[in-house]
């Protein structure tokens, strides 16, 4: 099994027209191949075919892998015995890893058709025997080599290791509740669950058979775990059926958001950052592009989380931008599109450093020390380089009102200079698919201004929340209506409705950029604390 790179990405579902591209180049000879094999409609001579393919492209990254689920689970279809005779034959020449995945695969296959069982059982504990930390630390060291990445840490390493061999377990888990071992599958699904919370399968397991035993308050916590693990329509109903049935009408946010804090803890924890005699009087800007239904963001936010806990935001300021991608997201808004689009960016997760795109993809929460390790780099290298220009800004919120007065001088003298000012919401709360609650620094409404090629300016934007949170709803409105990617038909709904402004958990980061070369010269952040009447 070759181990997680990164490099995940979630892409709009429709790109904008562009000029014609260039003609294709010729399909690799491993791909045809695999293609021919896969679209073979005979199962026999499909078989044939894929073993075929396995024998002449022994080599082929991704293409073995998927050849061999292939060739399982259509022996399978034709016969159950056959086909746990043909993941025999594979797995006997196999490296351990390899040979791990192809039986946890029959296993689930098994288990899904409730065939076999016993010899499902075999395969799950066959393949977590199988799978060990020293092939998998050697293949990721190689692929990291091979894609010209840094080396992941001993510490990453492990993190990772133990993230995927919970899902092991988690099979093996499944397969014993449908052999009526319910003690030792309990016991294996809470191991699994310990090292990676974001199985949602093994908190849903759970929840089935504490039910069973009658066991409602621990049902529901389970219930409740599967559906932060994994937002989706089953797990949401199920989860509300749980808490109807103990809590009744009560609000369920304050449980879900304790539960989160506690079973979903970061992977990563920093050291706070300690000034060097080099720090120089530079903010740093750290900006993200991320949607809460974008899977592989996971990594991209909780690496972000981290910049947020290491820095003071007197050192480094967050933007995140929210957006459509692959799935409708209720934080993003006309501006953060907008800004999207002027990024040119291609998916989520996104993310840039004073401007600078620091990568493009991300993975799961075992991924996401890599990712900060990144910016970490990134960022302290920053805070000793000299800031492009001076920035000062003072806000005020009285009333329904953020003001925010910026002045800007000693800039280099450039016609592509703007000034942008962001209201951002310090943290929103929504459980979107890809398992993320808390959501920090949400961009709500952005303001830009063109300087006068450098000159010394002030600006002043007044940010009107009765406003902001108006083309807020608008925009969820138009979307609910029509849109072109995710709701042609008019008849999607988001969840909830992310429209309602905190107004006491704001702040305004401003910065001045260079809209050519996309170089962020100085950044400031500052609260945006309401004015009580006797201020």
């Amino acid at each position: 099994m070759r181990p997680f790179l990164l490099g995940l990405l979630c892409l709009p579902l429709a790109l904008a027209q562009s000029p014609a591209p260039p003609a294709k180049p010729a399909t690799p000879p491993d791909r045809a191949a695999f293609q021919a094999a896969t679209s073979e409609k005979d199962p026999s001579k499909k078989i044939a075919a894929l073993e075929k393919f396995l024998a002449g492209f022994p080599d082929s990254r991704m293409m073995t892998t998927m050849a061999r689920r292939e060739l399982v689970s259509t022996a399978l279809k034709q016969d159950p015995a056959q086909g746990v005779a043909k993941a025999a034959s594979l797995t006997a020449s196999l490296p351990s890893n390899d040979a791990a995945v192809i039986n946890r695969f029959l296993a689930s296959e098994l288990i899904a058709a409730k065939k076999l069982l016993p010899e499902a059982e075999t395969a799950a504990l066959l393949a977590l025997r199988q799978f060990n930390f020293d092939e998998f630390a050697a293949g990721a060291r190689k692929d990291a080599e091979d894609y010209k990445q840094s080396p992941p840490s001993a510490d990453q390493l492990k993190v990772r290791f133990h993230s995927q061999t919970a899902q092991y377990k988690e099979t093996a888990g499944q397969v014993m509740i449908e052999t009526g071992k319910t003690a030792e599958a309990r016991a294996m699904l809470l191991d699994a669950l310990r090292s990676n919370p974001a199985l949602t399968n093994s908190a849903a397991a759970l929840a089935s058979l504490a039910e069973k035993e009658g066991k409602a308050p621990e049902a529901l916590g389970y219930f409740a775990h599967a559906m932060l693990a994994k937002p989706s329509p089953a797990s949401r109903t199920a989860f509300a059926a749980a808490w109807k049935k103990l809590k009744g009408d009560l609000d369920p946010t304050s449980y879900l958001d304790d539960l989160y804090r506690t079973a979903f803890k970061s992977p990563i924890h920093p050291e706070q950052y300690g000034a060097s005699p080099k720090r120089s009087t530079r903010i740093v800007l750290g900006e993200i592009y991320t949607g809460a239904g974008c899977p592989p963001c996971v990594a991209a936010d909780l690496a972000f989380d981290f910049v947020l806990e290491r820095y003071p935001r007197s050192d480094v300021a967050i933007v995140a931008y929210h957006e459509h991608i692959p799935r409708p997201d209720p934080m993003a808004n006309t501006d953060t599109i907008a800004r999207w689009k002027w990024q040119q960016g291609r998916g989520v997760p996104t993310y840039a450093i004073d401007g600078e795109p620091v990568g493009m993809g991300g993975g799961g929460r075992d991924s996401a020390g890599e990712i900060a390790h990144l910016l970490r780099g990134k960022i302290d290298a920053r805070l000793e380089t000299a800031p492009g220009a001076r920035l000062n800004l003072s806000v005020s919120h009285k009333g329904n009102a953020v003001e925010a007065k910026a002045r800007v001088d000693k800039a280099a003298a450039s016609p592509d200079l703007v000034l942008n000012i962001v209201l951002v919401e310090k943290e929103l709360t929504y459980s979107g698919e890809n398992g993320i609650r808390f959501h920090p620094m949400v961009a709500r409404s952005i303001a830009s201004y063109p300087l006068n090629g450098g000159k010394a300016i002030k600006q002043t934007h007044r940010f009107d929340l009765a406003q902001v949170q108006d083309a807020l709803v608008r925009h969820i409105d138009a979307f609910e209506k029509h849109d072109e990617r995710h709701n042609k038909d008019g008849k999607f709904r988001f969840f909830e409705r992310k429209t309602q402004i905190n107004a006491s958990h704001l702040a305004v980061v401003a910065f001045v950029q260079d809209s050519k070369t996309k170089q962020i010269l100085q950044a400031v952040f500052s609260e945006a604390l309401p004015r009580t009447a006797t201020d």
